[in-house]
């Protein structure tokens, strides 16, 4: 009788770890055979703590972007940091039945929970993804680890130097966090529930340094665990051929280090300080705002930048007051950019109004 409590209690505590959400971020590297075949190796980071939850993870499904599902078996397990995150690695050779641009894809739903700046993490799915185009003999660059620790008001940076280069030149860009589209094979769509790093605290910045190839932030305030995402783009001869969607988690702690004075907010999505000042009647302005091209004869791109997270409403107005159109944002933002169509409007001024629910500003723009 006691052995078979043992194994109902196996069971279901089994079923707890199956259950368990685990995933800390991931990535799929393509590496170029012959003819149509690649290596395809998918990268999984995994909490560490959970034990039985890794060891369960035997083999991923991967969607190839041709109509095939394959399963991809484990060849690697390491250590990232101790007693903190393990890395997986998954891998098999495919043949791809034609020449092509194809999206190899992973969807999961047991991203770990407790995500300052993804609220309900534990619901959402994780979507990684790689484009490859076989047309080109190509490998997809390889690129260090995406789990690491920062500081408190420290400067945090990711080298983003190919471990395994080629001639080919890449790019890098921080980007919101994918999700698939209903179905078995989705299709890449944004997570808009999603907030970059710098947002929680609308101060410093978060984005990729062309120059140094690293990303930086610039510096964290809040600690806990945030997930961030990239797209690195190869390029061969001015043209695209492959984009690869990496994930990752930086895990934020009060550290010992040399502490910066925190920059002014700067858009991860948009890029540039809004830098335009508004005039509002409020003592501690809210708001800012910029419009460009001026004048315009087509369209007008607004940027508008909140000091706190709230619902943010643009609206175009002729000099009679009335609202021509009106933007406003689905959920509470930090910062947002549209595109107001001005095609079919009459030559003259207009303005541009940008508001929160504590104030509001406004530029003239001219058509």
């Amino acid at each position: 009788m006691k052995s078979v409590y043992s194994i109902l209690l196996l069971i279901l505590l089994s079923g707890a770890f199956a259950e368990a959400t685990h995933l800390k971020g991931g990535e799929i590297m393509a590496t170029y055979v012959s003819a149509q075949s690649y290596k395809i190796r998918v990268r999984l980071y995994i909490d560490e703590g959970l034990g039985m939850v890794p060891e369960a993870l035997s083999s991923v499904k991967v969607c190839m972007g041709d109509g095939n599902i394959v399963d991809l078996p484990r060849v690697v397990s390491s250590e990232v940091r101790p007693g903190g995150v393990r890395v997986f690695e998954y891998e098999d050779r495919y043949t791809f039945p034609s020449s092509g641009i194809f999206q190899i894809s992973v969807a999961s739903d047991q991203r770990s929970d407790n995500i300052v700046n993804l609220p309900n993490a534990g619901g959402t799915t994780q979507f990684i993804w790689t484009v490859i185009d076989t047309q080109v003999q190509n490998s997809t660059p390889v690129l260090p680890y995406l789990s690491f620790e920062a500081g408190v008001r420290q400067v945090f940076s990711i080298d983003l130097k190919p471990s395994i280069a080629d001639n080919d030149s890449i790019t890098a860009r921080v980007v919101r966090l994918s999700r698939p589209s209903p179905g078995t094979c989705g299709v890449r769509m944004l997570d808009r529930t999603y907030l970059f790093p710098n947002e929680i605290s609308a101060s410093g910045t978060f984005k990729v340094d062309a120059a140094q190839k690293k990303l930086i932030w610039t510096a964290p305030e809040v600690v806990g665990n945030y997930l961030y995402a990239m797209v690195v783009v190869e390029w061969r001869d001015g043209a695209k051929i492959s984009e690869t969607y990496r994930e990752g988690m930086v895990t934020v702690t009060d550290k010992p280090g040399e502490t910066v004075e925190i920059p002014p907010y700067e858009s991860s999505e948009y890029g540039g300080l809004i830098t335009s000042t508004p005039v509002v009647s409020s003592p501690e302005v809210s708001m800012a705002i910029q419009a460009y091209p001026v004048p315009t004869e087509n369209f007008v791109t607004v940027k508008a930048y909140s000091k706190q997270r709230d619902i943010i409403r643009l609206q175009l107005i002729d000099m009679n007051g009335r609202v021509l159109t009106e933007i406003a944002s689905k959920i509470p933002e930090i910062s947002v950019q549209e595109v107001f169509d001005m095609r079919n409007l009459a030559q003259g001024v207009y303005l541009i109004r940008a508001s929160n629910a504590k104030d509001s500003v406004t530029q003239k723009v001219l058509r």
